[in-house]
């Protein structure tokens, strides 16, 4: 058998995607090998944050029987991980790794696979272009092969059996959503509250803070809609970002104990180096003559006391800003690359795990831990974006034992492997180096 490292030459786009989704592509290939033709299929899963997996497919030639192998993807450019050799940004490159058979010989040895997306800047499209094999002789040999982008609709229980049991989380999550338990009449009056502030107008993060209003306002809006529960937004930016507007809305909030609210910041924010709190303060300045901190600051722990006290069963309060010395300000970092979408729907029990339990919970996060910046690009603040799709990733169908504990934590691993791979200062080569911290408190 070959030792396979595919490299799956695609296009990047660096769009401004408001609403990450997950890529799923199904590729047909083989390889001619002297007078053997070696067969594949493989179904294709990238997350918006670089993460996803693959399972391959393929007859075994020793037994003449099926074998489903499920790899883990992680993603690097090229190069950024050997030394002496340049970071070339122009490729993506995704490594598979802890290779496990689903089917098959349990002691079949399988090499983990590799794919390169490469950057077309005239194009800015994705599209795969080749697939390559090293054979035994450490030469590459190119396949033949044909790819599709899919969509839920084209997830027939026929397709998806070529690379999932009937055991398997994701086939269950997706072909048993039929005979999910209904929404009750009294799980409708829950309200989802959301109060989202975000400095827009600031000069240097203003257009950052932007993405991350649209999409965070998109997200809990659709989920709210999905769950069909009601929606109560509240949203502060433009003329209306103040303190006092702030104060306010917090103080009208008044929630049911079942009901759910939700506090986003997205702005500047700082540390106070003489304060124990580990959470930033808000800058909540909103005229260039006003000074800074005292009356037009709000710490998060106190945002997150006062909002817990009004007794929902669900709090969340989030923030994305810098946690560092005020004369410090928020970094502008690179772009993530990102790759064509396929529509996938959400799954409702997960949706239920998280918003619906009957086990109260609170969470208070932020973006950096203090003492660090929070770094943003075109796709909004880094960690707003791993949150979100963190989130995403839990209510969808290939996620399972969903729950806060697990989404927290990769929300926070993810932000910190995306800062590590992301230039702050690109000239002088400094990484940005940004580790979100959370309190989690369930009942």
């Amino acid at each position: 058998m070959l030792t396979r490292h595919f490299l799956l030459c695609c296009i990047i786009v660096c769009g401004t995607p408001v609403f990450s989704q997950s890529t799923i592509y199904e590729f047909d290939y083989y390889f001619d090998i002297g007078k053997t033709r070696e067969k594949y299929n493989a179904f294709m899963v990238r997350n918006a944050d670089g993460t996803g997996f693959m399972r391959v497919n393929f007859i075994d030639e020793e037994t003449n029987k099926p074998v489903i192998v499920d790899l883990q993807m992680q993603e690097h450019y090229l190069n950024d991980d050997t030394e002496g050799k340049q970071t070339d940004e122009n490729i993506l490159v995704f490594e598979g790794y802890d290779p496990q058979v689903v089917v098959g010989p349990a002691d079949l040895k399988y090499d983990p696979d590799i794919f390169w997306f490469q950057k077309n800047p005239s194009t800015g499209i994705y599209e795969p272009g080749s697939v390559i094999s090293t054979g035994d002789d450490g030469k590459d040999i190119e396949g033949e092969f044909t790819h599709r982008l899919l969509n839920e609709k084209d997830l027939t229980k026929q397709l998806v059996s070529k690379y999932f049991t009937e055991q398997d989380d994701f086939y269950e999550n997706f072909f048993e959503e039929a005979a999910t338990r209904p929404v009750l009449p009294q799980q409708k009056q829950i309200r989802m509250f959301l109060l989202l502030v975000a400095n827009t107008e600031d000069i240097s993060i203003g257009t950052t803070c932007v993405v991350d209003k649209d999409a965070t306002y998109k997200t809990f809006s659709q989920l709210a809609e999905f769950m069909q529960i009601q929606f109560v937004p509240k949203v502060i930016f433009g003329k209306d970002f103040t303190k006092v507007n702030v104060d306010n809305a917090i103080n009208g909030i008044n929630p049911n104990p079942g009901d759910i609210v939700i506090f986003y910041y997205s702005g500047h924010g700082f540390a106070n180096v003489k304060d124990v709190r580990t959470f930033p303060y808000l800058d909540l300045r909103d005229k260039a003559y006003q000074n800074y901190g005292g009356e037009y600051t709000l710490n998060m722990e106190d945002i997150y006391s006062r909002i817990k006290a009004k007794g929902a069963r669900l709090n969340l309060i989030l923030s994305d800003c810098c946690n560092a010395d005020p004369s410090q300000s928020n970094t502008i970092s690179t772009d993530v690359a990102t790759t064509r979408s396929s529509s996938i729907g959400w799954n409702m029990e997960n949706c239920k795990a998280l918003f619906l339990s009957n086990s109260p919970t609170s969470i208070l996060m932020t973006a950096a831990s203090k003492g660090e910046l929070s770094a943003g690009n075109s796709t909004g603040g880094i960690f707003t974006f791993n949150f979100r799709e963190s989130l995403e990733k839990s209510v969808g169908h290939f996620a399972n034992n969903v729950s806060w504990p697990v989404l927290l934590n990769n929300a926070e691993q993810q932000t910190v492997a995306k800062a590590q791979r992301t230039w702050c200062d690109k000239e002088r080569k400094i990484v940005c180096k940004q580790k979100p911290t959370y309190k989690l408190e369930q009942q």
